[in-house]
């Protein structure tokens, strides 16, 4: 069976190697860049569960930012997410070049999973952004 997290690294990697051959230290655009989508994707879960009432806190995600002012406590949020999620990215795909096993399990097919998997999950989030502000009236 196919790990599809796995799949869609090796195929972004392979995909950014093939378009920037000699470019140094290219780990950390492919990293930074699904590690947004990742983040805004759980944070869009996030505002779901709070829609319907199954996640209910007043102190932000993790409970360590207060409330100071409105806007302060969701960038801390987002930072907090961003980094735990960019972190467990690097730990399971780039630590000690894993990367080159995953490349090796999961040849360049001709299907570009990594592009679809980034269009889906940012439609999910733009759909998510749009519905909550017409459904809370905030839009």
């Amino acid at each position: 069976m196919r790990n599809y997290y796995y799949l869609f690294w090796a195929d972004a990697v392979q995909r950014f190697i093939k378009h920037n051959p000699k470019e140094k230290g290219w780990e950390k655009k492919p990293l930074t860049l699904i590690s947004w989508t990742f983040t805004l994707t759980v944070l869009s879960t996030i505002l779901w569960l709070k829609y319907f009432h199954v996640y209910q806190s007043k102190f932000g995600l993790f409970g360590i930012f207060t409330t100071v002012g409105k806007k302060i406590p969701v960038i801390l949020e987002m930072g907090a997410v961003f980094l735990l999620i960019y972190i467990i990215n690097y730990i399971l795909i780039f630590w000690r070049n894993r990367y080159l096993l995953l490349i090796e399990k999961y040849p360049l097919g001709r299907f570009n999973h990594s592009v679809f998997v980034g269009i889906v999950l940012l439609a999910y989030f733009l759909f998510t952004i749009f519905l909550y502000g017409y459904l809370t009236g905030q839009m």
